[in-house]
């Protein structure tokens, strides 16, 4: 089965894995998230304050009474909807740009709105504050407050500004009436706010909470998958990731038509290493080794991973057999340049290297590289040891594409 196309990378001992697992989201990540869950929120509140204001005004008889305060409000709600809903639109563009100047610009126009909706409720208690429209708009924005506390509690910048601006104006124009009823509903008004603050805090705990396990969970999953891929004791990633990147790969070259080389690396008389100096030591040599052929790779596209043993193997994608014998030199070099001391004794180390090179097509067993490769490095090792031996059917020609 041929692996997806990977989506988020690694490191791990310098080296860039791919990784299927979802990268964890960073804290800048999580607040953006945030914002955006706040607009979606309130994506279709926005429109009921000028509704709302329009129900109100004409069956109350504000229309008829005061039609300028009527119908100046209702374009003045509506305007700000439409900037909001605009804002809203663009909001998740601005933040990868603008990041602070969209927040900012966020925060302001709700509260405006809110501010708006809070004043507009105090010109009604100021006015008229016996009759009915009075007491609709307090009931409305009373209701406004509690829905936003649902909605807005999530936002720490708008969770307690939110319905403060909205409460204000309102309290303010009922001081100015000095009547006993006016005092009572001032009263619960201030009662209610400590409320929403306290329960939009709790709203606040919920989300973030749930965003932090999601965040936990995610890390989780990626530092299994990472574990599962990577090699514990040389640090380069793993035969399952080989076959995983190298399936990738050749489905990859088959649609592009590009070539593929691969190296066999084997340390040159390990098992002699082993039981002369002790395992311990013969894990020593590996890292040691695998650090080597790491700096010997000249992308950071081409990977080095351990395939059994003493073994490693090398892919390196879009590389031809001339390219790939500088590669492979390179590795030698690198080898034979490693300084391992035992028991006050220098230990040298070389390796065999057997390298093959093809461009891929649909019809071609992917295992034949592999195979070719393995080939190469029996008679490297066959062959005197610490060197290089190359095949390259790079220039095979593929059947025709009507074929496949």
């Amino acid at each position: 089965m041929i692996p997806p196309a990977p989506n988020s990378q690694d490191e791990t001992g310098g080296l860039r894995l791919t990784l299927q697992s979802q990268r964890p989201a960073s804290d800048d990540e999580l607040a953006i998230r945030c914002l955006l869950d706040t607009a979606e929120r309130t994506a279709l509140g926005i429109w009921i304050y000028p509704a709302m204001w329009m129900i109100v005004a004409l069956f109350s008889g504000a229309a008829q009474r005061w039609p300028l305060l009527t119908w100046g409000n209702v374009g003045g709600l509506l305007l700000m909807a439409v900037v909001r809903a605009h804002l809203n639109q663009n909001l998740a563009r601005q933040l990868q740009t603008r990041r602070q100047l969209a927040e900012q610009t966020f925060k302001i126009m709700t509260l405006a709105i809110a501010a708006y909706w809070g004043t507009l409720t105090g010109i009604c208690i100021y006015l008229a504050p016996t009759e009915g429209i009075a007491w609709i708009m307090l009931t409305l924005t009373v209701a406004f407050c509690a829905g936003g506390n649902t909605l807005f509690g999530i936002n720490a910048a708008l969770r307690f500004p939110y319905p403060l601006a909205m409460i204000i104006p309102v309290v303010i124009a009922q001081a100015l009436q000095h009547t006993p009823d006016q005092k009572i509903m001032m009263g619960m008004e201030v009662v209610l706010t400590l409320y929403l603050r306290r329960s939009s805090g709790i709203v606040q705990k919920d989300y973030w909470d749930a965003r932090l396990a999601q965040r936990l969970s995610a890390q989780q999953a990626r530092e299994l998958e990472l574990a599962s891929l990577t090699d514990g004791l040389t640090q380069v990633p793993n035969r399952m990731y080989f076959d995983r990147q190298y399936a990738y790969e050749w489905a990859r070259q088959c649609r592009h038509g590009g070539p593929v080389s691969l190296m066999m690396v084997d340390i040159d008389h390990f098992k002699q290493v082993n039981d002369t100096h002790g395992h311990p030591f013969g894990d020593t040599c590996l890292k040691e080794v695998a650090i080597a052929l790491r700096a010997g790779c000249g992308r950071s596209t081409d990977f080095v991973s351990r395939y059994g043993g003493e073994e490693f193997v090398v892919l390196l994608a879009e590389t031809d057999a001339a390219g790939a014998r500088v590669v492979a030199q390179r590795m030698l070099d690198q080898v034979r340049s490693i300084q391992l001391m035992h028991q006050g004794q220098p230990v040298r180390l070389t390796c065999s290297i057997g390298l093959s090179t093809t461009i891929p097509y649909p019809t071609k067993d992917a295992a034949s590289l592999i195979h070719e490769a393995d080939q190469a490095l029996y008679r490297a090792k066959h062959g005197g040891r610490d060197q290089a031996v190359i095949t390259d059917s790079s220039n095979e020609v593929p059947p025709a594409r009507a074929r496949w």
